[in-house]
This record gives structure tokens, sequence and C-alpha cells, in this order.
């Protein structure tokens, strides 16, 4: 009677339909693809972690510190803006002791808006007109006058300096906005 149960063949599945193949492949395989997919999407995106120009930015620190003292010291003030009917840039500088006849202005811009991360910075430089007022030339290249004309410019970082001093600060919205610079504390 038992003997029929016995005798009868086991009924084997192909290899790859057994239901603990999938439990015991399945998850290192899914780690194994998700770690090609992480590692391609880090390859492809990576930033950089270093600047290039590290050790001359290092030494640097010193000399930007005694320049931010000395603004300090001759009580800087600054109020820039854009004059886009002339296509000029506006300063009025004002100072304890004699101003110099020109100075640089830098505005760097993130391309954020465009997708890109990369910073743009363009160097301007700026002439006395008058006493305490500087005015330069605008657009210099095409890409940062489209980028004023389209609207896009949120915010730019701005540095006045000369060999003496520096001034530093963040530009919101400078489409619509005057900036006002100040020494740091």
């Amino acid at each position: 009677m038992n003997s029929g149960i016995l005798t009868q063949a086991l009924k084997k599945d192909v290899w790859y339909k057994e239901p603990w193949l999938l439990l015991v492949v399945g998850g290192p395989l899914l780690v194994v693809c998700a770690s090609v997919i992480t590692g391609f999407i880090a390859f492809r995106g990576a930033d950089q972690v270093v600047a290039k120009d590290y050790y001359r930015q290092g030494l640097m620190i010193n000399t930007n510190l005694q320049r931010d003292a000395k603004a300090r010291e001759l009580a800087l003030n600054a109020n820039i803006q854009f004059d886009l009917a002339n296509k000029k840039i506006l300063m009025h500088l004002t100072s304890k002791q004699s101003l110099p006849e020109s100075v640089q202005v830098s505005l760097a811009s993130s391309g954020a808006a465009s997708g890109s991360v990369e910073e743009v910075i363009r160097r301007l430089p700026l002439k006395q007109i008058a006493a305490g007022k500087y005015e330069g030339d605008l657009f210099q290249d095409k890409k940062f006058e489209q980028a004023i004309n389209a609207g896009t410019l949120q915010i730019l970082h701005v540095k006045l300096e000369t060999n003496e001093w520096r001034l530093t600060g963040d530009w919101l919205e400078p489409l619509q906005r005057n900036l006002r610079l100040s020494p740091l504390p």
C-alpha cells in the first residue's frame, strides 16, 4: 500500500525555476547592479575635491586677510549698480584717504540656471570719472550679456580689489537692486 508512494519518482524542476535560487542569487545580483549604476553616476558627475591651485590659494589667505584689514582701516564703502541703458557698471566709492584711479571688480556667477555647475567669472576694470565715481563697460563678452538680457542672473559674488585692499560680498538680484559693500568685520 505504501510502496506506491515510495516508488514514485520525484518530479524535479529545471534549475532556473527553483524558488531558492532567486533568494540566494537574486540579492547579491541586485547589489552588484546597484553598485555599477551608482559608480557610473559618481564618475560621470564627480566634483573636484581639491582646487587645481590649492597651494597658491593657501598662500594667499594671509594676503587676503591683510587686504580686508586695510579696507577696514580706510573705512571703504562702495555702492555698485548696473546701468543697462548705457551698458555700464557704475560705482560710488568712499574712503578716508585718496582713492585709486582704477579698480578691478570681479563678478562671479554660477551657471545653475543653465544647468551647468561651473562658475563664470568676469573681471571688469573700472576707471575713475569723478571724485569717488567709477564706471566700466558691462558687456565685454556675449555670454554675460545674454545672461543679463535673459534675466537669469539671481546672485553674483562681487570682489572689488586693488593691490592694497579688497571688498567682497554677494549681490542678490543684481538687475533690480544696487549693491552696498562694506569691509568685513
